[in-house]
């Protein structure tokens, strides 16, 4: 079912959207100030468990995995023998192929 917007709703979203986008202006003014945020953010999400992504469970074991351009934490499987296979986002019984940057395996 489309619920349609009403124009206040839609100018308070692009409203905050363009907010957000003068946010992330005034955080990385340039390129090297993004680059030197991604990799403080890679940093950072290691201190929290996370690992680069070849080293996620190749056994058909389910973990966590987080995308680049994304802010979800999803629910993931590499399909497989390595370095050849997949990885795949799980969602709702059905599966997305994805290419994920980090994983953490959560406990049973």
């Amino acid at each position: 079912m489309t619920i349609p917007l009403h124009h206040v709703e839609v100018e308070r979203l692009l409203a905050l959207a363009e907010a957000e986008k003068n946010r992330r202006e005034e955080l990385m003014p340039d390129e090297d100030s993004a680059i030197k945020m991604l990799f403080d953010a890679y940093t950072r999400l290691k201190d929290f468990g996370w690992r680069n992504i070849i080293y996620c469970p190749k056994d058909g074991s389910e973990f966590k995995a987080l995308e680049a351009g994304s802010t979800g934490k999803h629910d993931c499987v590499y399909d497989g023998k390595w370095p050849d296979g997949s990885w795949w986002i799980l969602t709702e019984g059905d599966m997305s192929p994805s290419h994920p940057v980090m994983f953490r395996k959560e406990p049973s």
